[in-house]
């Protein structure tokens, strides 16, 4: 009996040690398991900080870059041959044609990944972006899109946890904020023009001339979009091309010779010769080719 006993109370024993140690296992695989979902939780908090951060640096970058290519374009009395490889060199290198931008301080791709280390470090993440990319161009008419893609790498630092993830941190900088480089070009730099949308989406001869005059811009898919302004391809067609129309009043006024020719910017500033008569209603320079007629509900 007393063996049966003992037996019997050591298997008790033994019986309640075991539960104690599922139990704990059980717990400490849960606390666990919660240790790494709010570091997983702080880490994506901080990763999508980090991505405004990164997009707020883009935008310096597209504007000081475009800014840079307008003073080019009046120190040179040339146009940007391209601005995409012109703006990667810049991000890259701080640098255009080989000559030190300083502008690009702190809107460079080293000044991004050595504001990722100093953030990262402060709660214990390191982060690595790889293969990074940068685009130029536009989505639509009246902004340029400045977009930076790469490999994010993640790591806590005491290994908990780790992942990758794909960045793709796009800004869009208004083209309003910069000058026409055609009209400063095409004048000898005594005419710069503001690119300011028009607050006219209907046109009689009454807004039309205060269109002109108050050097408004409206969209239009048979003109050149701002980079190809920017490169001086006057001649293209873009869908996210703007035009104005050009105050041969003004730029006489201002000592600028003038032509008698349809006074869309794009036409007027070529070398291209189109039929165009005299709109109804207008001053005696006002004339528009008959392309243009419609899209301005302009008669001869």
């Amino acid at each position: 009996m007393m063996n049966r006993k003992g037996i019997f109370f050591t298997s008790i024993a033994i019986l309640l040690i075991s539960l104690l140690l599922i139990t704990y296992t059980v717990y400490s695989k849960a606390d666990e398991r919660k240790s790494i979902q709010r570091r997983i939780e702080t880490m994506n908090t901080f990763v999508h900080s980090l991505e405004e951060d990164i997009s707020r640096k883009v935008f310096i970058a597209g504007f000081r870059s475009i800014f840079t290519f307008e003073n080019k374009i009046i120190e040179t009395g040339s146009y940007i041959p391209d601005v995409s490889a012109g703006f990667q060199e810049m991000f890259f290198n701080g640098s255009l044609n080989g000559i030190a931008q300083p502008i690009m301080n702190g809107a460079t791709m080293t000044d991004i990944t050595s504001s990722i280390n100093a953030i990262s470090g402060k709660v214990n993440i390191n982060v690595t972006l790889s293969n990074p990319n940068i685009i130029i161009d536009q989505t639509d008419p009246w902004n340029v899109r400045v977009r930076l893609t790469g490999n994010l790498t993640i790591k806590d630092s005491s290994n908990l946890v780790s992942w990758k993830r794909e960045l793709s941190s796009e800004s869009f900088v208004p083209i309003e904020y910069f000058d026409d480089p055609i009209y400063t070009l095409s004048t000898g730099g005594i005419i710069t023009q503001k690119i300011n949308k028009t607050i006219y989406s209907q046109f009689d001869s009454a807004t039309l001339l205060i269109h002109t005059q108050s050097k408004y811009y409206k969209a239009s898919a048979e003109a050149p979009s701002f980079i190809d302004r920017l490169q001086g391809n006057i001649n293209l067609s873009s869908p996210y091309g703007v035009e104005s129309l050009v105050d041969l009043q003004d730029l006489e006024n201002k000592g600028v010779s003038i032509s008698q020719k349809t006074i869309v910017d794009h036409i007027y500033f070529s070398s291209s010769s189109t039929s165009y008569c005299h709109v109804s209603g207008t001053p005696s320079w006002f004339y528009l080719d008959n392309n243009h007629l419609p899209s301005y509900n302009a008669t001869c």
